[in-house]
C-alpha cells in the first residue's frame, strides 16, 4: 500500500473510531496557534466541580465557557463532572435553575456533562432532578480517572 492511500485510510480509520466532529472543529481547520505563533495540539479537557457553592459553580461553567472561545487552544471535546454538593449545579431541571441556560448553550457547543451518582445518592436525586442532557455515571472519581486515561487534561474549579 502506498503512503497516500495508508494516510487516507488511517484517517478513514480515526474518523469511524473517534469521531470527525469535535467541539472545536471550525477552530481546527483554522489552526489555533499559541502566543508565540506554533500550532496547539487538540485538547480534551474535564472540567471538575465538587462545591455547591452558587460562586463556585458559576465559576467553573465560566471555565468551560472561557476554553471554547480561547482561540489560542484547538478545543477537541470538553466534558465537565460534577459530584458532591456540585451535583447541585444541574438541580432543578426547571426554569428555577439559574444556570440552566449556561449549561444548554455549552451543550449546545458540544460540552458533555455527567454527575456522580453516588453523590446524587447521598443527595436523594434521580436522574429526573438534573437539567436535561445530564448523565449520570456510578461515580465523578471513576469517571475522572477514566477520562484523565484517555487522554483528558484535568481542571479542578472551585
Amino acid at each position: 500500500m502506498n503512503r497516500r492511500r495508508f494516510v487516507s485510510a488511517a484517517g478513514t480509520l480515526g474518523a469511524l473510531l473517534f469521531g470527525s466532529e469535535t467541539v472545536g472543529a471550525a477552530r481546527d481547520r483554522r489552526g489555533a496557534r499559541s502566543q508565540d505563533g506554533r500550532p496547539t495540539p487538540p485538547a480534551k479537557t474535564v472540567v471538575h466541580l465538587s462545591s455547591g457553592e452558587q460562586t463556585a459553580q458559576r465559576h467553573a461553567l465560566l471555565n468551560a465557557q472561557n476554553l471554547l472561545e480561547d482561540d489560542s487552544v484547538t478545543v477537541k471535546n470538553v466534558v465537565f463532572v460534577a459530584n458532591g454538593k456540585g451535583v447541585k449545579v444541574y438541580t432543578p431541571p426547571s426554569e428555577e435553575n439559574e444556570f440552566r441556560e449556561t449549561i444548554t448553550s455549552l451543550q449546545d457547543r458540544g460540552v458533555e456533562f455527567r454527575a456522580c451518582g453516588n453523590a446524587m445518592d447521598a443527595l436523594d436525586l434521580t436522574k429526573a432532578d438534573l437539567v436535561d442532557g445530564v448523565e449520570p455515571v456510578p461515580s465523578a472519581v471513576g469517571e475522572l480517572a477514566r477520562l484523565q486515561e484517555l487522554g483528558y487534561g484535568y481542571i479542578k474549579a472551585p
